[in-house]
């Protein structure tokens, strides 16, 4: 049995899903970055004494950042502020799609490379093999959560 398409498979869907599994989101240190925020945006914003705040985005000045919270309307000074979080939506549903249709199609041309009886009866076990890593792979991608759109130096 030749293993080296095996191997080759492998060498191609390996380093593809490492690839697209870690998005590198780089910290912004700008507090002009923060005007990417629309009204209504759940935010997290983090002050100097370690207090973290969540509430929906309202105003951003020069001076400092509003935030509608259950308590009301709440403004906290630049100086103060270190870090500012956003809220985005998890998309785990979407990503274990992409990435079983990914892996269905990287295992096409095992199957197709193999197709002694037909091409549907060789080593048809390729397919929901790939389907399946790929799901995982995909469930593995984290797209929703907090992410830091804002540091201070």
């Amino acid at each position: 049995m030749n293993h080296s398409k095996y191997v080759l498979f492998l060498t191609l869907i390996l380093p593809t899903f490492a690839a697209t599994a870690s998005p590198l989101r780089a910290a912004k240190s700008r507090w002009e970055n923060l005007r990417i925020l629309h009204p209504g945006q759940l935010i997290r914003v983090v002050l100097n004494d370690g207090k973290s705040y969540e509430g929906a985005f309202q105003a951003l000045s020069d001076e400092g950042i509003t935030l509608w919270r259950a308590a009301g309307e709440q403004t906290f000074a630049r100086n103060d502020v270190v870090r500012v979080y956003s809220k985005s939506k998890n998309h785990l549903l979407r990503n274990m799609l992409i990435g079983g249709a990914i892996g269905a199609s990287l295992a096409l041309p095992v199957v197709l490379a193999n197709h002694r009886n037909g091409w549907w009866v060789s080593d048809a076990w390729a397919w929901p093999l790939g389907a399946v890593g790929g799901a995982g792979m995909g469930a593995l991608v984290t797209t929703g959560g907090w992410h830091e759109i804002y540091r201070a130096h």
